[in-house]
C-alpha cells in the first residue's frame, strides 16, 4: 500500500492543481473518489478496506483531516505483514483548516 499525502501548504504547487493531476491520472473516474468529511476515522478505513477488496487499486480521498489520515497510516502499518494490499494506491488530500 502506497499513500500521498496532499496538503495545501506548497505555494509553488496549488492544491487544486495536484488534485486535478491526480484524478487525471486515475482518469477522472468519480467511483475512485471518497469524500471523507462523509466519515468518521474509523468509517473512512473501513470504506477504504471495503473498496480495496473489491479491486480499486488507486482512491483519491478529499477533505481529510488530521485524524482521518493518522488511522489510514495506523492502518497501513497494521497491513505491512500482509500482501493483501499490495499495489494499493491513496491519495489523502487533508484541508489545511482540518482538525477534527
Amino acid at each position: 500500500m502506497q499513500i500521498q499525502i496532499l496538503a495545501g501548504s506548497d505555494k509553488a504547487i496549488p492544491l487544486q492543481d495536484r488534485v486535478t493531476e491526480v484524478m487525471r491520472q486515475i482518469g477522472n473516474d468519480h467511483r475512485k473518489t471518497v469524500q471523507a468529511d462523509a466519515y468518521g476515522a474509523d468509517g473512512l478505513v473501513d470504506i477504504l478496506e471495503v473498496r480495496a477488496m473489491n479491486g480499486q487499486r488507486e482512491i483519491l480521498v478529499l477533505s481529510c483531516s488530521r485524524k482521518q489520515i493518522q488511522a489510514v497510516l495506523d492502518w497501513q502499518s497494521s497491513t505491512e505483514d500482509s500482501n493483501e494490499f499490495e499495489g494499493l494506491e491513496l491519495h489523502l488530500v487533508r484541508t489545511p483548516d482540518s482538525d477534527m
